[in-house]
């Protein structure tokens, strides 16, 4: 069973799964691996859906009903962080030190394609536009349930990223309260807005376009930068141009234009850097502050390319090793380079 154990020295939440231990870890294909083999045993691959827990949902073209015929796949992880079926009130204090709660929430699994080797940056636009509507969907019905307080969806990508399985697959977890850096990010950009009555996110992104040094993109709904304060090299932030708090709220109209910049940044990392690892987060608005004026929900892209040291480790302080001005430089190149290739 997973539960929510409180740690009174960061006034944060962990989560304890032991299950996760069980996840097993797909290896890396290689030259004796040959690709008709990995897709036969790949859970993720059309064909096998009977290798996973019953789907919770599924993009289909037209009124096709057959179940290998799918564009996007969802299911619950077969190893969860939190259960759905879990009580969140059911707690135990036994001293202001050690408390816990039932482990509930929720976790899913989006199988991006059904394209074993493609990886979301190869994929065509009209592809991650599905994939963009069938997140935001989840993301959607799972705020109907009040027991969910945040939900993250996140991205694994490469072995130093965490991932476990090879096909090309993003998930989500709901839980029954808000992590801190969540609770803090957010308290940040507020107390922001009641000094100055402007946007943090939004003065920020709009100062980041007038200096055009770490922009990386820019199309009419949304803008690809590398922060200044880049905590890791190569980090990227994708933000849209006008004002929404939460990725659940982003209106179909601009999902196109959501993915193409996505996709160009995701091409440029894979191009540039020869496909490193990397993890991925959509940052939104916890519930009840979906409609708030001074957050921007926003998707971050974190490379792999460095290991935190003790310092870090220690400090909580990140050491980024490259200028965020010059890596925006060197992946403007790989964007144009990109381009001409096209």
């Amino acid at each position: 069973m997973s539960t929510l154990r409180y740690d009174v020295t960061t006034n944060d939440w962990v989560i304890v799964a032991p299950s996760r231990a069980r996840r097993p870890i797909e290896q890396p294909l290689r030259n004796t691996v040959s690709p008709k083999t990995a897709v036969q045993s790949c859970p993720f691959c059309p064909g096998n859906e009977r290798m996973t827990p019953p789907e919770i949902d599924a993009v289909r073209p037209g009124s096709n009903l057959n179940a290998d015929d799918w564009r996007v796949r969802v299911i619950p992880n077969l190893f969860p962080a939190l259960q759905i079926e879990e009580n969140p009130d059911s707690r135990t204090e036994s001293s202001s030190f050690f408390r816990y709660r039932g482990g509930c929430g929720a976790h899913e699994v989006f199988i991006e394609s059904p394209h074993h080797e493609l990886a979301l940056g190869d994929q065509p636009p009209d592809q991650i536009v599905l994939l963009f509507q069938m997140l935001q969907r989840r993301y959607n019905d799972l705020l109907r349930d009040p027991r969910f307080q945040a939900i993250l969806i996140f991205k694994n990508h490469g072995e130093w990223a965490g991932t476990s399985m090879h096909h090309p697959h993003c998930q989500l977890i709901a839980t029954p309260v808000v992590p801190r850096q969540s609770r803090q990010k957010f308290t940040i950009a507020e107390e922001y807005y009641d000094r100055t009555g402007v946007g943090l996110y939004s003065r920020l992104l709009e100062e980041e376009l007038n200096e055009q040094t770490r922009v990386l993109a820019v199309n009419e709904g949304f803008a690809a930068v590398l922060p200044y304060a880049s905590h890791v090299p190569f980090e990227t932030w994708i933000l849209p141009r006008t004002q929404q708090s939460s990725f659940g709220s982003v209106p179909s109209s601009q999902l196109p234009a959501l993915a193409e910049i996505l996709k160009r940044a995701l091409r440029a990392i894979h191009a540039g850097l020869d496909n490193p690892s990397f993890n991925m987060t959509i940052d939104t608005a916890p519930r009840g502050d979906e409609s708030k004026p001074w957050f921007l929900w926003h998707i971050q892209i974190l490379p792999r390319l460095t290991r935190r040291s003790g310092f870090e480790l220690g400090s909580g302080m990140p050491i980024n090793t490259v200028l965020p001005e010059d890596a925006a430089s060197f992946l403007r190149d790989v964007d144009r380079a990109n381009a001409i290739g096209d």
